[in-house]
């Protein structure tokens, strides 16, 4: 899990995301998830931009897709969720 956050966070950097949060959740009671990584972006352009270099980076190492994927259409904000 921890590799793979730090994928996540070089796609996020790789198209100069703003704002990089790395919440590790391991500590807490009845957490669905590892780690919580958010990140910000100046335009949907560069929001679409950087969820695509997370998915190219994380598949690149270890030639995983995401579980689950949103609001790529939208292009505001996107989900893209991870299964370690």
């Amino acid at each position: 899990a921890e590799a793979l956050c730090r994928l996540v966070v070089n796609g996020m950097l790789e198209k100069k995301a703003t704002n990089v949060v790395v919440m590790d959740l391991r500590n807490v009671k009845n957490a669905i998830t590892d780690y919580f990584v958010i990140c910000s972006g100046n335009s949907d352009t560069q929001i679409d931009a950087i969820a695509t270099s997370v998915e190219e980076e994380v598949y690149k190492a270890n030639e995983i897709s995401a579980w689950h994927k949103e609001g790529k259409q939208n292009k505001e904000w996107i989900l893209i969720d991870y299964v370690d």
